[in-house]
């Protein structure tokens, strides 16, 4: 597969990263082609069941936490919105009309796939809101 050719800037961390799949798929554009498709696949897989299991107003409310947060590096991204909502004031929950027990006992019975599928939904949401 063609595509565009373009510059990519390597830093210490995706070379870290990448430098197995490099060997493994054969050079860079190969790997992070790979790594790309899996990651939207696995993304879209997970949020299809996101959109099923929360409801507008608890999207809301952890959309109005995501404002804020920074969700980097990687490794902090699993419990990051369980944290965040567990800090979460109860006049909020109130403004949003959401009930704080369901909302945190339906963060909690997320997997790691769909924490990371629920915060790249809210950074979306959060990109359009700009």
């Amino acid at each position: 597969m063609k595509g565009k050719r373009t510059s990519i800037y390597r830093n210490s961390l995706m070379d870290t990263r990448l430098k197995d799949y490099e060997s493994r798929y054969g050079g860079l554009s190969s790997a992070i082609t790979v790594i790309v498709d899996r990651y939207a696949e696995l993304m879209a897989i997970e949020r299809r069941e996101l959109r099923k299991l929360f409801s507008q107003e608890e999207v809301n409310i952890m959309l109005n936490n995501a404002l804020s947060t920074i969700y980097e590096p990687a490794g902090i991204v699993a419990g990051a919105v369980l944290a965040d909502t567990e800090d979460e004031i109860e006049s909020q929950f109130e403004f949003f009309e959401v009930d704080r027990d369901v909302l945190l006992a339906k963060l909690r019975g997320l997997n790691v796939g769909q924490q990371f599928a629920l915060v790249d939904w809210l950074e979306e949401l959060r990109a359009r809101a700009d």
